[in-house]
């Protein structure tokens, strides 16, 4: 059984996501609320823990995932500072990489298997440095969901490594920090139309390790992925889920905006990278 800590869970768009997880999982899961507000359902639904303020309840939710009793950490109605902010205390030991990155579980109804993307929600402006541990870390939650090898494409305008073009030069230095790397194939820079479109592949006649097949997309900057993830929201009709990584347990970053369907898929991915822990 996966216990999932929800921390401010007394709410009506997070009991819908409860519901729809033990429609699907059953006694697979178990959820533990944390929060100041009065619970709105029974403990058949959740077990709920009160408390008089938010930093309390914030402290007892983070606990609960570094004392074990849980495995999954969700956000519910409180900010993302608040909750990584304890999430990042030395005392709790969650922190198993130097950098946490944003790691996005994407369905795309155009493609027929599913894709990550990084960074498009924690890192803003990553150095050479930082966008190798955002690639490792991608390539382990990767792996924990299956990719054995997976292709992980460095996003920039073109295939061309151009002077003019910082991101195409970061992508050439990070290609050639990878080039011995046994466990992943890491290219770049790549197009994302190269990178995931077989039919653009062939109409340009492009030939690389990488040639429309890519699992992981790694964007330059937290820019371009929040455009790319939007895009692919409101125009591309995918379903999308993400987690905080690098840490000991996978962190669930919901937002109330969000269609209770990504909401599932998110937990769906965390559920999947716990599973791959135990």
């Amino acid at each position: 059984m996966h216990t999932v800590a929800i921390a401010g869970g007394s709410r009506s768009e997070i009991k819908e996501l409860v519901q729809l997880s033990l429609e699907d999982w059953g006694d697979q899961v178990k959820f533990i609320v944390f929060d100041t507000e009065d619970n709105i359902d029974s403990d058949d639904l959740w077990e709920y823990r009160g408390y008089s303020s938010e930093e309390e309840m914030v402290r007892e939710a983070v606990r609960s995932v570094a004392s074990g009793e849980s495995g999954i950490l969700l956000k519910g109605g409180i900010k993302t500072h608040t909750l990584l902010k304890e999430v990042l205390k030395k005392e709790y030991k969650l922190k198993k990489q130097d950098l946490l990155s944003h790691v996005a579980l994407v369905n795309l109804p155009a493609l027929d298997r599913h894709i990550l993307l990084t960074d498009a929600g924690m890192n803003i402006t990553p150095d050479d440095d930082q966008l190798e541990q955002i690639i490792n870390n991608a390539i382990q939650v990767g792996q924990s969901i299956g990719l054995k090898k997976p292709k992980v494409a460095l996003i920039s305008s073109a295939e061309n490594v151009n002077p003019k073009m910082p991101s195409s030069l970061t992508a050439d230095r990070l290609t050639k920090r990878f080039k011995d790397h046994e466990e992943a194939t890491v290219y770049g820079p790549i197009s994302l139309d190269l990178s995931l479109s077989e039919a653009a592949v062939a109409s340009k006649r492009f030939t690389g390790p990488i040639a429309g097949d890519a699992d992981i997309i790694v964007v330059p900057n937290i820019d371009v992925g929040n455009v790319l993830y939007k895009t692919f929201l409101l125009f591309g009709d995918a379903t999308i889920g993400g987690s905080i990584v690098g840490t000991n347990v996978p962190i669930v970053l919901t937002s109330r905006s969000d269609k209770v369907r990504s909401k599932l898929y998110a937990l769906r991915f965390a559920l999947m990278q716990a599973e791959s822990n135990q």
